[in-house]
């Protein structure tokens, strides 16, 4: 069972109500409650962070700060439109973001804050799906689909089917072209397009497949180790 840790908006005002609060924030880095955000590019991939953060305990986007911590600063009208497109149409149930904007140095930083929910939330992606997330230390891990789950248990199924037959397997498969769609294993392996994304990206996450993004659609090839 997950903890969450319930604060108030009015907490939270108050506890970011000084300039030197936010950069000590910054100073200690990303972590289960804080992200850096140099801008928002993407509706989709920034509602993931978002709903993690409602699914798990809560937290904070500095929008204006990159990944090593140095502020850029942003236009903070145009961020935070992303931002609440991004928790009204990418988020479902959708997800209240307050936001608190700091001007220091003529740069200008976005503070967005998520509260813990009640809820479950869920964001869409690129393809149409709508996944479920939750933060776990820096990062917004996708978790497993509870239907989908139950039906792998149900019949026995490993929620990461990967091919072992050599003459038809992915790393063969890999071997003899140089990308894979997710709709590509999906069809490969007869499973759904949830499964089969997260049995790819398991493989990104333990070196086995690296990943790339062309005409927004992701293509995973085998590392060279692999290729031998």
């Amino acid at each position: 069972m997950v903890l969450r840790l319930k604060i108030t908006t009015s907490i939270l005002r108050n506890r970011m109500a000084r300039s030197s609060e936010i950069y000590d924030l910054i100073k200690q880095g990303e972590d289960q409650h804080l992200d850096f955000k140099q801008h928002i590019s993407s509706a989709h991939k920034i509602a993931r962070t978002i709903v993690a953060f409602a699914n798990s305990e809560g937290g904070r986007i500095i929008i204006g700060v990159d990944d090593s911590g140095d502020v850029v600063g942003v236009d903070a009208e145009q961020e935070k439109y992303m931002m609440l497109q991004a928790g009204k149409k990418f988020c479902d149930p959708p997800v209240f973001i307050h936001f608190i904007t700091m001007d220091d140095k003529r740069q200008t930083i976005l503070i967005a804050e998520i509260e813990a929910s009640e809820k479950e939330h869920r964001a869409l992606d690129e393809f149409g799906e709508w996944l479920h997330y939750v933060r776990v230390r820096d990062q917004s891990v996708l978790v497993p689909d509870s239907e989908e789950q139950r039906h792998a248990d149900k019949h026995n199924l490993k929620p990461i089917p990967i091919v072992m037959e050599e003459s038809n397997g992915l790393l063969n498969y890999l071997k003899e072209n140089e990308f894979i769609t997710i709709k590509e294993y999906m069809k490969m392996m007869n499973i759904s397009y949830g499964i089969a994304k997260r049995s790819l990206n398991d493989l990104v996450e333990n070196k086995t497949l690296g990943m790339d993004e062309m005409n927004h659609t992701l293509h995973y090839y085998l590392r060279r180790n692999f290729l031998k």
